[in-house]
C-alpha cells in the first residue's frame, strides 16, 4: 500500500473482491477468444496484498496453485501470515516490501491483481505497477488493475477536497475520521437550495456517510487519491507494452445496454473499443474501472463467438417468477428473478432446461457440454446426435451470451468450483471461513469469492463446522454457548436461559442454518 504509517494505523479491511478470481479473469479472455493461462496451476502476484484477505480462501481452494502477496503495511502482513498458518497454507508468501522492489527475483506470474491501490499511489509507483504488469506477466498472462475514473470522480472529488481542508488540522487517523464525518453531516443538513448541484451533493453526501472508517479514510483522506479517465489509463498501459483485454465485469462494455438509439449513436461516434468504452464514461458518470491488461502481442476479439463458452463453467440461481413450475416444452415466455432482484424472461425451451439443470445444482458449477446435454434429455432426444448437438450448441450458447451481458442470472467461470450440498454426518466450512470467524470476523470469502455477511448463529455455528462433530455435537457445542451468555436464542422476543427452551429451539434451526450456509457456497467439497 502507499503509506505504511497509515495502513498500520488504520489497517484496511482485508476481503475477498469476487472478480479478481483468476477463474472470472480467465473468462474474460476465453470470451475474447484468447487462451488464457489454466487457474488450477496458476502463478498470482497481487500488489497490496493487505492481510491476504483476497487470496487466501483462492489458495485454499486451488492448492497447485502459488500465491504472492506484497504489502507496505508490516502490520497487515503479520496478520496475514497468522491466518496463513492457521489455515494451512503451503502456496502462500506474504511479504512486507513496497511495490517499488519487485524485481526479476520474484519471477514470473500467469495472474496480476492490484485492487485499490493504482489511484493512491504517487505517478511513480503507478509506472511501476504498469512495469511489473508487463515485465512479470507470462506471455498469455492477464493483468487486473482497479482505478478511479473520471468524470465520476469529479463531483467525488469535490466532497473529498472539503473533507480533508476540515480533517488536515489534525494528526490522527481516528480524529480525522471523525472530523470529517462531522462535516459531511453539517453539509447534508445545510445544502438546501435545489438543483444540479445541490442534488448531486446530496447523493454523494449519502454515499460516502454510509462507508466504514477505515474505507472513509483511506479512499478519501489519503494524501494520495488522483482519478483518471479510461482514455489516460490505456494511453499510460501502452507505454509499457500492455494491451486492453477488456473489463472484469464484461457487462459493462455492451453498448446495447444502453438501448438501440444510444448504441446506433455511439458507433458513429466511436471509432474502436477504447473510445467506445471512454463515451460509456460520459454516459454513466463513470467513478470505477476493474481493467484487464494483457501483452501488446495478443489482440483480443471483442465480438463473443457463443463457440467460445465450450470451454466453461457455469452456475446460476434464478428463480422463476411464477406460482407453476416452468414448462420447459412450450414456447410461452417465462420469467426468471436473480439474487440481486433483476429480471429476465426467455421463451426457448432449451435455454429454459438449462436454467432448470443450473437451478438444481446450485451453488456448483456445471460444464457447458454436461449442461447442453442434461437440458437435451429433459427436453428429449439423443444428446449424443451429432447434429442436434451442433444446433443445440449454437442455441444454447448464444441464449446464454446474451444473459450473461445483460444480467446477472449466471456467473461463468474458467474452472469447476465444486460445493458440497449433501446431507453429510459431519458437515465441513472451508477452512479460510473458519479461521476468519474465530478471529472475530463477522463476513467470509465462500467458494465463488464472494463476501457472505453472517448472522449472530451462523459466526457460532461456522467454526464448529470443521468436519469433525455430527449433528448431535454441534448442537450440544451451540446450547453450551447460548447458556454460558455466548449466543442469544429467542422465542417470541423472549430471551430463553433454561437447558431444555435453549435446546429445542436451536434443535428446529440447526438443520436450516446448515444447509444455509451449504447454499451460501461455504462448504468444502467431498
Amino acid at each position: 500500500m502507499s503509506n505504511s504509517n497509515s495502513y498500520d494505523e488504520m489497517p484496511y479491511d482485508s476481503h475477498p473482491y469476487a472478480q479478481t478470481h483468476p477463474s472470472r479473469l480467465a473468462v474474460v479472455a476465453t470470451l475474447f477468444g484468447m487462451k488464457p493461462p489454466p487457474v488450477e496451476t496458476c502463478r498470482v502476484l497481487e500488489l497490496g496484498s493487505a492481510a491476504g484477505g483476497n487470496i487466501l480462501s483462492i489458495a485454499e481452494a486451488f492448492p497447485k496453485t502459488q500465491w504472492v502477496g506484497v504489502d507496505y503495511s508490516k502490520r497487515q502482513v503479520e496478520d496475514g501470515l497468522k491466518l496463513v498458518k492457521r489455515i494451512g497454507l503451503a502456496n502462500v508468501s506474504l511479504r512486507h516490501a513496497s511495490i517499488m522492489d519487485v524485481d526479476e527475483s520474484y519471477g514470473q506470474f500467469d495472474y496480476i491483481i492490484t485492487h485499490g491501490v493504482f489511484s493512491w499511489v504517487p505517478t511513480e509507483v503507478r509506472e511501476k505497477i504498469l512495469d511489473i504488469c508487463a515485465k512479470r506477466l507470462t506471455p498469455n498472462g492477464i493483468a487486473y488493475v482497479s482505478y478511479n475514473t473520471y468524470p465520476g470522480w469529479h463531483m467525488r472529488g469535490m466532497i473529498r477536497d472539503m473533507m480533508q481542508f476540515h480533517s488536515n488540522r489534525f494528526t490522527e487517523g481516528r480524529q480525522r475520521v471523525q472530523q470529517a464525518r462531522a462535516l459531511l453531516d453539517f453539509l447534508a443538513t445545510s445544502v438546501r437550495q435545489e438543483g444540479p448541484y445541490s442534488s448531486l451533493l446530496k447523493t454523494e453526501l449519502e454515499s460516502i456517510r454510509n462507508q466504514t472508517d477505515n474505507y472513509l479514510f483511506h479512499e478519501h483522506l489519503e494524501q494520495v487519491n488522483d482519478p483518471v479517465y479510461f482514455h489516460q489509463f490505456v494511453t499510460m498501459a501502452r507505454r509499457h507494452g500492455l494491451r486492453y483485454l477488456g473489463e472484469a465485469r464484461v457487462p459493462t462494455m455492451v453498448t446495447g445496454n444502453f438501448g438501440p438509439e444510444v448504441q446506433k449513436t455511439l458507433k458513429t461516434l466511436a471509432a474502436d473499443q477504447i473510445q467506445t468504452e471512454q463515451y460509456m464514461d460520459f454516459l454513466r458518470n463513470r467513478m470505477f474501472r476493474e481493467t484487464l491488461l494483457v501483452n501488446e502481442k495478443n489482440p483480443p476479439n471483442w465480438t463473443i463467438e457463443p463457440k467460445n463458452l465450450r470451454p466453461l463453467h457455469l452456475v446460476a440461481n434464478g428463480k422463476p417468477t411464477g406460482k407453476t413450475e416452468p414448462n420447459i416444452h412450450s414456447e410461452e415466455p417465462e420469467q426468471y428473478q436473480t439474487r440481486s432482484g433483476m429480471t429476465l424472461s426467455t421463451n426457448r425451451p432449451l435455454l429454459k432446461a438449462a436454467m432448470k439443470v443450473l437451478n438444481a445444482r446450485w451453488p456448483s458449477t456445471t460444464p457447458f457440454d454436461e449442461l447442453r446435454a442434461e437440458s437435451r434429455k429433459l427436453l428429449g432426444g439423443d444428446p449424443a446426435d451429432a447434429a442436434l448437438a451442433e444446433e443445440d450448441t449454437k442455441t444454447l450458447a448464444l441464449g446464454l451470451v446474451n444473459t450473461y451481458i445483460s444480467s446477472d442470472l449466471i456467473e461463468l467461470h474458467a474452472v469447476a468450483i465444486p460445493i458440497n450440498r449433501a446431507n453429510t454426518e459431519k458437515p465441513q466450512v472451508v477452512a479460510s471461513a473458519r479461521a476468519r470467524v474465530e478471529g472475530g470476523a463477522t463476513s467470509v470469502a465462500n467458494r465463488r469469492h464472494e463476501l457472505v455477511k453472517l448472522s449472530d448463529l451462523d459466526q457460532r455455528l461456522l467454526p464448529l463446522l470443521d468436519g469433525t462433530r455430527d449433528r448431535a455435537a454441534i448442537l450440544e457445542a451451540l446450547v453450551q454457548k447460548a447458556l454460558a451468555g455466548d449466543l442469544k436464542v429467542a422465542k417470541d422476543g423472549q430471551p430463553l436461559t433454561t437447558d431444555a427452551d435453549v435446546r429445542a429451539a436451536l434443535a428446529s434451526v440447526l438443520d436450516q442454518a446448515i444447509a444455509n450456509l451449504s447454499m451460501q457456497s461455504l462448504m468444502a467439497p467431498a
